[in-house]
């Protein structure tokens, strides 16, 4: 029986494996899609429960939809490094800080409303980065963690926003898009920029997700 056990935990092992590095890509939701998301949902679920009983397989179910969920990112420069270090000084006595700095991070997410499995719901961040006199920016990047209802990781993204020397203001978007069978409840969504290898700022928001047929209703909470 044990040994039985273990072949199950392998096969279904796999077939979260092989859902989650053929999902990466997909943008749209059809029929194929969501058998496909729904047998990982299933095979999640058995999965976490032999592991870890009846919260293993709600967390196991969650994980196995994960691997339909996509995170799309987008970026584009909004100020130059002359731009923004010029800014930066008229604020600071004409002096740049000693050491490179982020100065400025907001995030917000949209809609605040109804979506259909598979369109988008957005985190759009703004980020500025300023050199400093002993130590320039190389680079910028931005993590965003998605936590299932559950409290445990559903999705991760993470994009290098700059690689170029030097100050910038930068507008950086992460765009989630969920698959039918999604977990309802609220969701967490952990930002960080992470500055010349260092980590920095985090900020937090939180979604209220409830689940009609294929349509989401999404409540953007306060944090």
């Amino acid at each position: 029986m044990k040994l039985q056990k273990t072949i199950l935990v392998a096969a279904l092992g796999a077939l979260l494996a092989s859902g989650c590095a053929t999902q990466g890509g997909e943008s749209t939701v059809s029929s194929d899609t969501v058998l496909r998301c729904a047998a990982l949902g299933t095979g999640g679920a058995i999965l976490g429960a032999l592991i870890g009983g009846t919260k293993g397989a709600i967390g196991g179910a969650a994980a196995g939809l994960a691997a339909c969920a996509v995170i799309e990112v987008a970026t584009r420069q909004t100020k130059t490094a002359a731009e923004v270090d010029r800014e930066y000084k008229v604020s600071n006595r004409n002096r740049l800080p000693r050491t490179a700095e982020v100065n400025a991070y907001n995030t917000v997410v949209t809609p605040n409303g109804a979506v259909k499995a598979g369109e988008a719901i957005k985190l759009q961040s703004t980020i500025r980065a300023v050199s400093g006199t002993n130590e320039p920016v190389q680079e910028v990047k931005e993590i965003l963690t998605v936590y299932a209802p559950s409290g445990e990781e559903f999705k991760r993204g993470e994009k290098i926003v700059s690689s170029a020397p030097g100050s910038g203001e930068f507008d950086n978007s992460f765009t989630l898009k969920l698959p039918v069978g999604a977990p309802q409840g609220t969701y967490r969504l952990k930002s960080q920029v992470v500055l010349n290898g260092k980590p920095g700022i985090t900020r937090e928001n939180q979604l209220q997700l409830a689940r009609v047929g294929d349509t989401f209703t999404v409540a953007v909470l306060d944090h």
